[in-house]
């Protein structure tokens, strides 16, 4: 029989990049999750994705949640701290407001008879330094979520994908500099030389799903990591000029410049006890996944991306 496969989050770049693979390999019935299926973007993905089951969820409904899991045999669960309900709600002293939609999500699959969850997780930046950085939330709320699930492994199978630094993040960290109004410099609170594991999490995040689900003995009750390996911070500067052509530069900038104690704190932990933890043996493992993983050179070469619009 041919398993179905729900999606949750399936219009963000985590889950469409799920729904994606799965959708070209041919081998799974999919429904994918979202809070509004009579959208524009839906629409459209609909077309580029014929056969697709489209539901409405909401991760703070256990009840549209338990609904859109019924049938299914596997859950790719993702929350996402950074959207404004959620950032609403830590703002006001919820600082839980991010695990109890992962809860939900695990919850729901386990009431509705759901096999396994393949579940976005990361590490924990507490546990990663030792008790120094304590208030990276969006970090915090995910692995309490994997916490939860790992407490359920005798309802539910649990799979787990730690996704790298996010690409796509140079982009929103770009600017033309004031100083000659034509380098572009990417300005990051982080040392130029801190290596980071590094992901493009709409083309990355699919095939190492897609991986998991194709070794469910191998990977069951263990992370696998979505990166190909290292790259220091500044070589996506270097990468952009090669590909571009375009005179670029990598700028660290203060810690506190970001206006956020999280932020601050997520990228003191990384320039100190490293991303993942500085763990490499993922590296090799990888490479067993039939998948080109993303490369800054790569990145930007897909992209199409010229640089941020002068101000």
């Amino acid at each position: 029989m041919v398993k179905l496969v729900a999606i949750v989050g399936a219009t963000g770049l985590q889950g469409g990049s799920v729904l994606e693979t799965l959708h070209a390999r041919g081998k799974y019935r999919l429904r994918a999750l979202t809070r509004n299926p009579d959208s524009k973007h839906v629409a459209s993905l609909k077309a580029k994705y014929p056969g697709v089951e489209w539901v409405h969820a909401d991760l703070d409904d256990t009840a549209s949640l338990g609904k859109a899991f019924q049938g299914a045999d596997i859950v790719f669960g993702v929350t996402q701290f950074f959207q404004k309900d959620i950032m609403e709600r830590v703002e006001q002293g919820d600082e839980d407001a991010e695990f109890n939609q992962g809860k939900n999500i695990i919850d729901a699959a386990i009431a509705a008879g759901v096999d396994s969850i393949v579940l976005s997780s990361i590490d924990s930046m507490k546990q990663l330094s030792h008790g120094k950085y304590t208030g990276v939330l969006h970090f915090e709320g995910k692995h309490k979520v994997e916490e939860y699930l790992t407490s359920q492994l005798d309802r539910v199978k649990g799979y787990f994908i730690y996704l790298g630094f996010y690409m796509e993040n140079f982009v929103d960290f770009s600017r033309i500099s004031p100083e000659d109004n034509k380098t572009i410099e990417f300005t990051v609170p982080l040392k130029p030389t801190t290596k980071l594991p590094l992901v493009d999490t709409a083309n990355d995040t699919g095939p190492v799903v897609a991986y998991i689900l194709e070794h469910p003995e191998e990977c069951l009750g263990t992370v696998v990591e979505a990166s190909g390996g290292y790259y220091e911070a500044q070589d996506m500067a270097k990468a952009f000029t090669e590909v571009t052509g375009k005179p670029a530069r990598y700028v660290q900038i203060p810690y506190d410049s970001v206006g956020s104690d999280e932020l601050s704190q997520m990228f003191q932990g990384q320039d100190e006890f490293g991303y993942y933890g500085g763990r490499t043996d993922f590296i090799e493992r990888n490479k067993e996944i039939n998948h080109t993983f993303t490369t800054p050179i790569s990145f930007w070469r897909s992209r199409g991306w010229a640089g941020p619009s002068p101000k």
